[in-house]
């Protein structure tokens, strides 16, 4: 019997979310889905939580603890869905979802892939705020082709015959795969973005955006887009013709998710002052305060919009 999304689920020592993850895709109003998780070297409780679902829409497999884009690709090899998405283990989605996508490219068949917008969530899964990705329904093809990308990789909703076309994940990219994942896809057909919320990310210390050095992800993001254009230009990028350039040694250290999280809310805190929801905006202002209260920046910017009008 065929399944409409697969939902690809890369998973290491994720017990302290996992199982908050799996409820929200099984809560989905739209049920025709499987959910690949790959059990990629967890020491801990992870598995276990998984598997204390009696849902049959679940399957585990067993990583080899390669990296990321390994556990993705195997994932995808198990998937027997007409579309794919993908969920990491601590991150949630929202209700509708799966529903809003799926209807969307039901009624689109001339697009390969569909987007939303994407928010931030802390350690605890409250909200921090909502990335301005666009409000209007529209066609992201060329913004891709031209390297920008709007969104995350986890707000997109794809066909899993074209990911399969471009064989998946390329195991180069230790990070970033997803931006390369984005720019490759645009090559293949049309992608829509849709402005509504389809994923809540959520930044803590062990994810591995902060495990690896800031550096270094800024290397791979730079790889992909420099790839892009590689490709456009000459057919081929120095990867696919096996002559990938070598990755420097990077130093750095990986950045504290406390800071990425007050630099959100005050972001989020002046979003909310233009569109004069100044209590709200003082009310997530004072959260920041709370989150880092050794932080100035953040007592400065409760000053700035009790002050500004």
């Amino acid at each position: 019997m065929t399944i409409s999304v697969s939902i690809l689920m890369p998973m290491r020592n994720a017990e302290a979310y996992i199982k908050e993850t799996v409820q929200s895709l099984l809560n989905q109003s739209f049920s025709d889905f499987e959910i690949i998780v790959v059990n990629d070297g967890s020491d801990d409780k992870s598995q276990a939580l998984v598997e204390s679902f009696s849902d049959a829409r679940i399957k585990i497999v067993q990583g080899e603890s390669a990296g990321i884009s390994v556990a993705l690709n195997l994932a995808l090899s198990h998937a027997q869905g007409r579309y794919v998405c993908r969920c990491d283990a601590d991150d949630l989605y929202p209700l509708d979802r799966l529903q809003v996508q799926v209807d969307w490219l039901e009624a689109h068949p001339e697009y390969i892939a569909v987007a939303g917008k994407f928010s931030s969530m802390d350690e605890k899964s409250h909200v921090i705020a909502e990335f301005n990705t666009g409000n209007e329904t529209c066609e992201i093809t060329s913004e891709l082709l031209s390297g920008k990308t709007r969104t995350h990789l986890g707000a997109f909703l794809m066909s899993l015959s074209i990911v399969n076309q471009l064989q998946g994940f390329r195991e180069y990219f230790v990070t970033a795969e997803d931006i390369d994942m984005q720019l490759r896809l645009a090559e293949c057909g049309r992608v829509a973005y849709i402005p509504q919320n389809m994923y809540f990310y959520r930044i803590h210390n062990d994810s591995i955006t902060h495990v690896q050095s800031s550096n270094k992800r800024i290397f791979y993001e730079n790889i992909a887009r420099c790839f892009l254009k590689q490709r456009l230009e000459r057919g081929a990028d120095a990867l696919e013709k096996g002559m990938p350039p070598q990755v420097p040694t990077i130093a750095g250290k990986p950045s504290d998710s406390t800071d990425q999280i007050v630099g959100y809310m005050i972001a989020e805190s002046w979003r909310l002052h233009r569109e004069k929801k100044k209590g709200q905006a003082l009310a997530i202002s004072i959260r920041a305060c709370v989150k880092k209260p050794l932080a100035w920046r953040g007592w400065k910017n409760i000053i700035m919009i009790l002050v500004k009008r």
